[in-house]
């Protein structure tokens, strides 16, 4: 590469103080159980310091100073019932250039000493950098009320639970994480519903939940060879083929051409949807 230098040279900034001393015997991960631990940094770079404070994330970058270099194939986790993978797709310390990264959480700032919480580093690592986390843009929502900033659920009745539950878990692959009496919670990609038992019927005659698949075409195939079956509609401005109906417009968030969509209903008469944005 053109101006590229062939060498680069990094100075530590501070060290890892930590009761762990042997890497063979630290946690994998932060997370696994790795006591907290100080981050000791040099009076020279003090001032970074600056605006770092309790309950902030942070990624330390560290220099795994004890790890081999010349490794280029590892079993993860150093497990050798796991097969051996190149080592830039794990995480291990023992590579050319033996960088750690370390999300971890500020417990205390006193003076160029920084106590931390999830650093699996052992003793006198050194440390290169400190960068904070990155969180994504908290979701636009359509309120600050307390419905507003709610987490969103349905709930589906269903006559008979125990035949509801054999519906969602043989032909939708759906189990449910959690369950009490007269009531089945199921969780997505994003967002759940439950089922509860009610003496009562649904009318089926409106959707009343729906997914956004990838791939509604494939979706509707694996569900159909699982025994479920689609409606189908043959209405002014609504027509299926296969049991897919293209339905025009959408919102501009998901591409505001239209949307294929499919129906069916399940075991207690529920009319569920499943869609995906033409885009």
């Amino acid at each position: 590469m053109t101006g590229a230098p062939e060498q680069v040279e990094l100075t530590p900034i501070g060290r890892v103080e930590s009761a762990l001393a042997d890497p063979a015997s630290a946690p994998k991960q932060g997370s696994e159980g790795a006591p907290d631990a100080w981050l000791a940094f040099d009076p020279s770079v003090l001032e970074g310091l600056a605006d770092i404070a309790p309950g902030d994330e942070v990624v330390v970058l560290t220099w795994l100073h004890l790890g081999r270099r010349d490794v280029l194939r590892v079993h993860p986790r150093d497990d050798p019932a796991n097969p051996l993978r190149g080592v830039f797709s794990t995480r291990s310390g023992e590579r050319p250039n033996p960088i750690g990264l370390h999300p971890v959480e500020v417990l205390s700032v006193e003076g160029g000493r920084i106590r931390v919480r999830g650093l699996e580093a052992v003793d006198g690592t050194p440390v290169l950098d400190l960068k904070p986390v990155l969180k994504p843009p908290a979701a636009t929502t359509s309120g600050s009320g307390p419905l507003g900033t709610a987490s969103i659920a349905t709930r589906l009745p269903a006559s008979d639970l125990e035949r509801a539950r054999r519906f969602y878990s043989e032909k939708l692959d759906l189990e449910p994480i959690e369950e009490r009496p007269g009531g089945l919670r199921y969780s997505g990609g994003a967002g759940e519903f439950a089922l509860f038992e009610s003496a009562g019927r649904p009318s089926g005659e409106h959707t009343q939940m729906g997914w956004e698949v990838d791939d509604l075409k494939a979706a509707v195939r694996e569900l159909r060879g699982r025994g479920v079956v689609f409606e189908e509609y043959q209405l002014p401005g609504l027509t299926t083929v296969d049991g897919i109906a293209e339905v025009a417009g959408n919102y501009p968030s998901k591409g505001g051409k239209g949307e294929l969509a499919a129906w069916f209903r399940d075991s207690e008469g529920n009319m569920l949807g499943m869609g995906q944005p033409i885009r």
